[in-house]
């Protein structure tokens, strides 16, 4: 699966600018133009991995060119998994339908390098789209109706309340301090009927019911499993949920959203799959996985959860078992909810 790149993002030269897009006139209070030179205020580098240098967001991976790529194969990945980029049954279309009468606001939480935002965006040329990181490697030719900003998700924005009619918020809670605070920010800025959608990946050891163990036999894929124990280990270590929490619950709790619809999708960790196409799936998204492994190891090693010899084991049993146990899967569970 190739790696998309930034070139059919928009004009080389910038040329399409903000101001050419209907509702221009409201600009993004938080925006903030960056010059290369500003770039070393944003970015820490240790051990060879480039980081946030934001003091006050927890979110433990690199930023890096390495793992730019993995989140841009992961989302080309989930768009052919899911069949599209949210679940069929969201209601992105209705939402999000012209209205002669006003102009329509899309927000990205945690956006990183754009992709969902940038693909979404062309099929709604009317629709305002914003996208918040607390680092600036989102494409710095944006689409004409796309404006990425800077701002750290645990933070109240700027803009006023019922500003949006759709949220999305996709692999944040390892960015999030608390995942009640984000929701109740979200229902401030979201309009009444506005959308929220959610996506997380389990961070777990699953496997596809045909090749499932039985439940009183030891797992076939111990490494893995050992590895996300001390993944959960580390991520408590820096205030983190362990494992994403279940987001539906969290919805219903509010008592301010309905239509509240859960789903999982599985995703094949290497080339088991008996159908050709998600053979071809399984072995793409078993390199982002080696990769999503690569970027979570500083996290492990500054935590102290394992020692280091240890950890090394660790590492090569896994990656041995991603390339012998068949049945392997990486969950991810999508939630979308209407505000009432």
């Amino acid at each position: 699966m190739a790696v998309p790149d930034d070139s059919d993002s928009g004009s080389d030269d910038g040329s399409e600018r903000e101001s050419s897009f209907p509702g221009a006139e409201a600009v993004d209070p938080e925006l903030e133009e960056l010059t290369s030179d500003d770039f070393p205020a944003y970015f820490s580098e240790r051990d060879g991995r480039l980081f946030h240098s934001h003091g006050g967001s927890p979110y433990p991976l690199p930023v890096d060119t390495p793992e730019q790529e993995r989140m841009n194969v992961q989302h080309r990945a989930l768009f052919e998994l899911m069949g599209g980029y949210y679940p069929d049954t969201c209601p992105v279309q209705e939402v999000l339908a012209q209205d002669p009468g006003r102009q329509k606001y899309a927000l990205d939480l945690c956006t990183g390098p754009g992709k969902w935002t940038m693909d979404v965006a062309p099929n709604f040329p009317h629709v305002a789209f914003r996208g918040l990181d607390i680092v600036p490697i989102a494409t710095r030719y944006p689409h004409p109706n796309v404006q990425f900003s800077l701002h750290d998700v645990n933070t109240p924005t700027e803009w006023a309340a019922g500003t949006f009619d759709l949220i999305h918020a996709r692999s944040v809670t390892m960015a999030v301090t608390s995942y009640p605070a984000l929701l109740n920010e979200a229902l401030r800025l979201l309009r009444p009927r506005g959308l929220f959608l959610s996506g997380e990946w389990g961070r777990y050891c699953a496997f596809h019911p045909d090749y499932a163990p039985p439940p009183s036999t030891p797992t076939p894929a111990p490494a893995l499993s050992a590895y996300f124990a001390h993944l959960h280990a580390a991520l408590a270590a820096r205030g983190l949920a362990p494992v994403a929490p279940p987001i539906a619950p969290l919805l219903a709790h509010t008592g301010a959203f309905d239509e509240i619809t859960a789903r999982e999708y599985h995703m094949p960790l290497g080339p088991w799959h008996p159908e050709p196409a998600m053979k071809r799936l399984g072995r793409a998204f078993r390199a982002v996985f080696l990769r999503y492994m690569a970027s979570t190891r500083p996290m492990l090693v500054e935590s102290g959860v394992v020692p280091g010899p240890d950890l090394d084991d660790v590492y090569v049993r896994a990656k041995q078992e991603l390339r012998h146990v068949e049945g392997l899967l990486s969950v991810f569970h999508t939630v979308h909810a209407r505000k009432i």
